[in-house]
């Protein structure tokens, strides 16, 4: 199965920590996409700290690995938060966004619609 995961670092730590992490757990050949973002401003203090480093992971893995990860993820101190997405399970990830009844009505019902209904009147068969 397919798997993201998105790690929340210790600014102060060396974001290799949780490369590391991903490699020995998963295996190189295991990680499809593995990829530091930007230090962020959090919107809240987590260890009295505003910044933090992102990390985010693709991997191919069975779910036993993934507790395993979680486990190991706990116990480092540098390792703040930890989210995993199953991607193969993930309703509605690479579908269209559905329009809900009132917003197509609203999008089918403007005032240039309706100037061009009033405009176009059917043609009378004369038969």
């Amino acid at each position: 199965m397919r798997y993201e995961i998105m790690l929340i670092v210790d600014p102060k730590a060396e974001a290799s920590i949780g490369f590391e992490l991903i490699e020995e757990v998963f295996g190189k050949d295991n990680v499809k996409k593995a990829e530091k973002l930007e230090n962020t401003d959090l919107a809240y203090e987590i260890n009295k700290s505003l910044k933090a480093q992102y990390l985010i992971f693709e991997v191919l893995s069975e779910n036993k690995l993934i507790s395993e990860f979680i486990r190991r993820s706990n116990i480092k101190k540098q390792i703040w938060r930890h989210l995993v997405i199953n991607l193969d399970s993930e309703r509605g990830l690479g579908k269209k966004a559905k329009l809900s009844k009132k917003a197509y009505k609203n999008l089918h019902s403007s005032k240039e619609n309706k100037d061009v209904k009033k405009t176009i009147k059917p043609a009378k068969n004369d038969n």
